[in-house]
């Protein structure tokens, strides 16, 4: 299972990155390039989802959005609830932190 979710982790990063290169009508600062803009979106998501690991009731909407963006949520077909016990595993907080 593990290396199945690391193969989905690197696969989703795949996307993100082919997803950044295609986009032109994003607003963004200046100073900013649209891959910056969309690396600091995901960072963001990432880091909301580590602060809402381990809270009691439903997976959060960062988690949903991350495990949907690894591919993992409609490929496995989870509901809410699955999706916050795959957050309450170990690996989790592991994964996040080598995303950001």
């Amino acid at each position: 299972m593990v290396q199945m979710i690391a193969v989905r982790v690197t696969t989703a990063r795949q996307l993100m990155h082919r997803r950044l290169e295609g986009r032109s009508d994003q607003e963004r600062s200046p100073h900013r390039s649209r891959k910056q803009v969309r690396i600091l979106e995901e960072v963001g998501t990432l880091k909301s989802t580590l602060m809402s690991v381990g809270k009691p009731g439903q997976a959060s909407a960062a988690a949903m959005q991350c495990l949907a963006e690894f591919g993992l949520y409609h490929d496995l077909q989870m509901t809410p609830q699955e999706a916050h016990h795959v957050t309450l595993w170990p690996w989790w907080k592991i994964v996040l932190n080598a995303m950001i």
